[in-house]
């Protein structure tokens, strides 16, 4: 395709990572610039790949600053814009910025203001689909399905001075979801599962908290009897990049580090709560996922008002037979 290209990137990180492989092959496809528009934390995610030639960030929203980005938009002559979130704010300024051709999913009502509306689905479908049917739409090429990060020299350089690289294998874990508590496995299994890889496969374990997470990472080591085996660390998105690539497995709630850690190729085991997992089924050797039906699942709300049967019901032992059957034991130095 010729002309200049812009995509608005996805919000959430998980939905960020699903998209790599629409935009590895939307960029193979185009003969000119692609330029994307999303969070600063973008940048931090794509290190070390070559996915885009200039990026826009979208610092806040304020009106004032929106505006600015229409006329940044404008003054470019883009050929043709890209929405990947199902946004009216997304879908405006692509309309108010005059692209000649706008192309997205017509939810929200904002079908008025594409060009080019894709054809929904009746069913739910996996998110790396959902973005390659607009790749579909423009009659380009799939080059791949299955998302993949990189970290980037300066970012293992960076995080190798400020925090140090661990000789010792470790586990990660991911205890926390910023969608909901709806997402979270029960601190105690957490707690009985590190306890279990502590002295059983002799890994220690590193705690990745979010936003607002510290006290539930301090909770669950509070509950942990080998204590010695476990650290907390409070990175950006960069240094958890990295952190994580390091890792000899990732246990994680079905939230956005989940997709980080199976992109870096390191085994990924992931509890499944209220979402429906057909949204992230996605190719991958490197993920494997833990799902206990129960009759109100997937309800894919924030809070459950049912004692969390779905992610209760998968125990401790369950997810430990899986990783050493994975990764098996710690080998004597």
């Amino acid at each position: 395709m010729t002309g200049r290209t812009i995509v608005y990137l996805p919000n959430w990180i998980g939905d960020m990572v699903m998209a790599t492989p629409f935009l590895t092959s939307l960029k193979a496809s185009l003969e000119n610039e692609l330029w994307v528009i999303g969070k600063p934390s973008a940048l931090d995610l794509y290190n070390g790949l070559d996915l885009f030639d200039r990026f826009i960030p979208i610092e806040n929203k304020g009106i004032v600053h929106f505006f600015d980005t229409v006329n940044i938009i404008k003054k470019k002559g883009f050929e043709r814009a890209i929405a990947l979130p199902h946004s009216m704010r997304s879908a405006l300024l692509f309309f108010l910025a005059g692209v000649k051709n706008r192309i997205g999913y017509p939810r929200n009502n904002r079908g008025f203001m594409l060009t080019v509306k894709v054809r929904e689905t009746v069913k739910p479908e996996p998110t790396v689909e959902h973005y390659l049917r607009i790749l579909d739409a423009l009659g380009e090429k799939r080059l791949s399905k299955e998302p993949k990060l990189n970290v980037a020299p300066h970012e293992e350089k960076r995080y190798m001075e400020e925090q140090g690289i661990s000789q010792t294998p470790y586990v990660v874990f991911i205890p926390g979801a910023q969608y909901g508590p709806s997402k979270r496995w029960p601190q105690s299994y957490f707690a009985e599962l590190a306890d279990m890889i502590i002295q059983k496969m002799g890994y220690p374990i590193i705690i990745l908290p979010g936003r607002d997470e510290m006290n539930l990472a301090n909770n669950i080591k509070q509950m942990v009897t080998y204590k010695e085996g476990i650290e907390i660390k409070d990175l950006s998105l960069s240094e958890l990049k990295v952190c994580i690539s390091k890792a000899i497995a990732t246990v994680s709630n079905d939230t956005g580090p989940r997709h980080i850690s199976a992109a870096l190729s390191v085994p990924t085991f992931v509890l499944i709560g209220s979402m429906d997992e057909v949204y992230t089924d996605y190719p991958s050797n490197h993920t494997f996922c833990f799902v206990h039906q129960v009759p109100c699942r997937p309800c894919n709300k924030q809070v459950c008002r049912k004692n969390l049967e779905c992610l209760s019901g998968i125990t401790p032992l369950e997810v430990y037979k899986k990783m050493e059957e994975i990764i098996g034991k710690k080998r004597e130095q």
